[in-house]
């Protein structure tokens, strides 16, 4: 019985270890569409760091959520030079508005596949690693 009862702790143990680490250090995502070109496609699996949120550099895959999960690469980083609809931007490295009194609301430029995206720092869940490739 006594044995019967440690076993159990130990699985109950491993369990909530597994979901804490899952839920706040690392999780896998599966790419669900093909925009990615070469960098990624549909069916790659990618581990996402969420500690992981000093620094991003351009070509970082990295996953970040608005209402869902998306994934994207990092095009530009705060303080480079955009064009968006034929106006010149640069990216902010720290938050404009006055209401606003956050330190640090960096803007970086992520590629979709089919378009660029304008994200915010605090946006990003965590920077992708590359897991596997599909056969295809």
């Amino acid at each position: 019985m006594r044995n019967a009862i440690k076993f159990i702790l130990a699985v109950a143990t491993a369990i909530i270890l597994m979901l804490v680490v899952r839920a706040y250090a690392f999780t896998i995502y599966k790419v669900s569409n093909s925009n990615l070109g070469p960098v990624l496609k549909k069916n790659d699996r990618v581990l996402v760091n969420k500690l992981d949120h000093a620094r991003f550099s351009k070509g970082d895959i990295v996953v970040f959520s608005a209402d869902s999960s998306y994934i994207g690469v990092v095009n530009a980083v705060p303080g480079d030079t955009v064009t968006l609809d034929s106006s010149s931007y640069v990216l902010p490295e720290r938050c404009g508005c006055q209401d606003c009194q956050c330190k640090e609301r960096a803007m970086f430029l992520v590629w979709q596949g089919k378009e660029n995206v304008l994200i915010h720092k605090d946006e990003i869940v965590g920077k992708a690693y590359k897991l596997s490739l599909t056969g295809k």
